[in-house]
């Protein structure tokens, strides 16, 4: 067992690049699936913390009728029957009346230029809908006024100014925040759907005069929990009940599904999961296909070791397990440097909102549920697909392992066959096309990889330009640019994975090229040839498939078009992927022209 310890130690050092390869992959993968997904948690989680701490109510409920009173008042107004039925039904410590209108500002050809509207209570301290003080004070007088803080769309206030509304003139003395208006840029009036207030002023009196608005809230805070289908289904009874004993032609009884703040977080919060979802088994694929052409290439290298432990009566089982834990430690490594970039993405996604929203408070997690189980499946793919690679290598005897794999027997290519195309081309293209199409695994492992990053660069700037187009969609441009600069990180990473695994593969053949003269240029061209002939396939055929990829991610989360995507992103999305492809090749340049002729020409066939 101690040499057993040496050797794997040996490993480690003998191996340190691919293991950094690994844990590269892992993490980048890791990363941005992680980052994505964990924030539809946490952003939930701080919609139900908010809604329990701001006692947001459940139902806001209109009177949608005109109501003539004794004194001949004729007004939208609920009647002191309709005020008591919800007092009798939810009690009274769990409604909140109101009395509010909209007074609208028309220029000379009668178009409406914008909207105020004047909600009044009778409580400063009311336990629905708390409000936030963010600067100023709360009214004294019935001259005083609060006023929604200023954002895109509703007008920005100072404290000690004055408004003038319906010719009464009020002095704004505090600026609040109302858990109900969450959304920056767009409320829509009562009257108008279509058209948006430009300010929301609140008012506080001993009596109200009428009223034609009542919150109500549900008495159990934890039935919400984010718009959980259970907390739907309940709701939707309870309009319907409101509806039923009202009549629906005299109240409009809305829940928080209506509401263009809460429910509108929540709703693109698992927009963004369901891209989490989608991405996360394509970034498992890539890191896998990239793991298992580092293993294979490994076991194939160790094939003198594995049948020296086979002779010393190690079993294929405790063979393999020294591997596994050579990949299992670059997983584990990966994953533990992905959680901190993992949560730094969520981070930055959940800020992404504040762009559109008055977003709750970041709430900690102490589990991070979907990094646990990303990690976990990752973790359990990778493990198996290096093991059972392994045992294909460990099953042969050792006289079949210490005798050196055949190289390939040279044949004819397809293009070969092809005359016109063949008889024109140099001995140097010749020789590189035929490298090209020989090595069949090589080529469609390279190529496959190539697809995938081209996929991903694609669906990010696929987005992006989508999301640029669209509007109240500042969360999808935050996913948007992390998936193009991940997708870019793991671009690069595959190609100098492949490349270097095909350097590594051909020491003999570089050494052989400097031994007859060739320049360093030279040598380093009849490599990257063949790498850059293999990632234009590749970033070509990438587009196609990109195409499909990005139709269903837009039917899946119900966002986007193929016809929203600029013509230039079609050329652009390759056309990065060959760059870092490039990019990749000039960090293996010095590999190739360091190469050691003496040793490499020792190396038995």
């Amino acid at each position: 067992m101690k040499a057993y310890g040496k050797s794997a130690v040996r490993l480690f050092g003998k191996h340190i690049v691919r293991l950094i390869t690994i844990i590269a992959i892992v993490l980048v993968s890791i990363g941005i699936t992680a980052g994505i997904g964990e924030t539809e948690s946490r952003i939930k989680t701080a919609a139900t913390n908010y809604y329990k701490s701001h006692n947001v109510s459940d139902l806001y409920c209109k009177c949608a009728r005109i109501t003539t009173f004794p004194d001949g008042t004729a007004i939208n107004a609920f009647t002191k029957e309709e005020r008591n039925y919800f007092i009798e039904r939810y009690g009274a410590e769990n409604v909140r009346e109101s009395f509010s209108y909209e007074v609208p500002v028309s220029d000379a050809d009668g178009t409406i230029t914008e909207i105020t509207r004047i909600c009044t209570y009778t409580s400063l301290q009311d336990n629905i809908n708390k409000i936030e003080l963010l600067s100023g004070r709360l009214p004294q007088s019935d001259t005083e006024v609060l006023a929604e803080r200023g954002t895109q769309q509703f007008r920005a206030y100072d404290v000690g100014s004055t408004v003038t509304v319906a010719g009464t003139e009020y002095t704004v003395c505090g600026i609040i925040l109302h858990p109900l208006l969450l959304e920056e840029t767009m409320e829509p009036s009562f009257t108008d759907p279509d058209i948006s207030v430009n300010a929301v002023l609140y008012r506080y009196t001993d009596a109200l005069p009428f009223v034609n608005d009542i919150y109500v809230k549900i008495a159990d805070r934890n039935v919400f929990r984010a718009f959980s289908t259970s907390y739907t289904r309940y709701m939707e009874k309870e309009q319907a009940a409101v509806t039923a004993a009202l009549g629906a032609e005299n109240v409009q009884a809305l829940d928080l599904r209506q509401n263009a703040g809460l429910y509108a977080i929540v709703a693109y919060a698992e927009k963004v999961g369901l891209i989490g979802l989608i991405f996360v088994v394509f970034f498992m694929l890539v890191a896998l296909l990239v793991v298992y052409s580092t293993m294979s290439r490994l076991f194939d290298e160790e094939r003198g070791q594995i049948a020296c432990m086979k002779t010393l009566g190690y079993g294929n089982f405790g063979i393999t397990s020294k591997y596994n834990l050579f990949v299992i430690t670059g997983v584990l490594i990966g994953c533990l440097l992905g959680l901190p970039v993992s949560m730094g993405l969520t981070y930055i996604i959940y800020a992404a909102f504040h762009m559109q929203y008055a977003m709750p408070p970041y709430p900690p997690i102490a589990f991070p549920v979907y990094y646990l189980m990303t990690c976990l499946a990752l973790f359990t793919a990778i493990t198996l697909l290096s093991f059972f690679t392994g045992m294909q290598t460990a099953r042969h005897k050792p006289v079949t392992l210490l005798a050196h794999k055949t190289p390939k027997a040279g044949k004819k290519v397809i293009l070969e066959r092809i005359g016109f195309i063949w008889n024109r081309l140099s001995f140097k293209y010749k020789s590189t096309m035929r490298n090209v199409l020989l090595f069949k695994s090589r080529f469609f492992m390279t190529v496959i990889s190539v697809i995938g990053s081209t996929v991903l660069m694609l669906a990010g700037f696929g987005l992006l330009d989508c999301t640029l187009k669209a509007d109240n969609a500042s969360s999808i441009l935050a996913i948007a640019a992390a998936l193009i600069v991940f997708s870019a990180v793991l671009c690069a990473l595959v190609i100098y994975n492949l490349t270097n695994i095909n350097v590594s593969e051909r020491n003999r053949e570089i050494a052989t090229l400097m031994v007859l003269g060739y320049q360093d240029r030279e040598v380093t061209g009849y490599i990257f040839r063949e790498i850059y002939i293999m990632c234009t396939i590749g970033a070509v055929l990438g587009v196609p498939c990109g195409l499909g990829f990005l139709a269903f991610v837009f039917d899946f989360i119900s966002f986007g078009a193929l016809a929203d995507i600029n013509w230039w992103t079609w050329i652009l999305s390759p056309a990065v992927t060959m760059f870092f492809a490039f990019l990749s090749t000039l960090l293996l340049r010095r590999k190739i022209t360091r190469t050691d002729m003496n040793a490499s020409l020792k190396i038995l066939e």
